[in-house]
């Protein structure tokens, strides 16, 4: 059974700001370079809480009473994905190839509903302010993410 998400957008006070449609499986989209997952970073260029939501889930089921957000096509995306209220930062060069020769992205992973059959720490950055820059603001710190599949 192919599971559908969308990546939810809200402002600080958790109220929908929007969402985009990805893609089914995680497996199928999450790798670093996706058109549909950069779209995604595009929207993140102010600390922004995302939520990658589950379909049949009560925030992916909320969302689809309000138009989906048109990311930009083009534009620059930054190197590292900044956790605004932890104070981390992923370095998305940093992150190895898996056996399919991709790069498994971060965002979508560290910001999923947590469920069966992922990582603990799979879903610990749901619902946090994320943005991505080329530069580490002073006094984060690099949280190595080693997920291959």
């Amino acid at each position: 059974m192919r599971q559908f998400y969308r990546a939810v957008l809200l402002d600080d006070d958790h109220r929908v700001i929007g969402y985009v449609e990805p893609g089914v499986r995680l497996e199928e989209h999450a790798w670093v370079g996706n058109h549909e997952v950069q779209g995604v970073e595009r929207l993140l260029t102010m600390p922004t809480r995302v939520v990658w939501a589950r379909w049949q889930g009560r925030l992916y089921e909320t969302v689809a009473r309000v138009a989906p957000l048109a990311p930009p096509e083009h534009g620059c995306t930054g190197q590292y994905i900044l956790n605004h209220d932890r104070f981390e930062y992923v370095d998305k060069a940093g992150v190895r190839m898996n056996a399919r020769r991709r790069r498994v992205h971060p965002l979508p992973i560290l910001t999923v509903e947590s469920g069966t059959g992922m990582p603990p720490w799979a879903g610990s950055w749901a619902h946090d302010r994320i943005s991505l820059s080329d530069t580490v603001p002073e006094g984060f710190e690099l949280w190595k993410f080693e997920q291959l599949e």
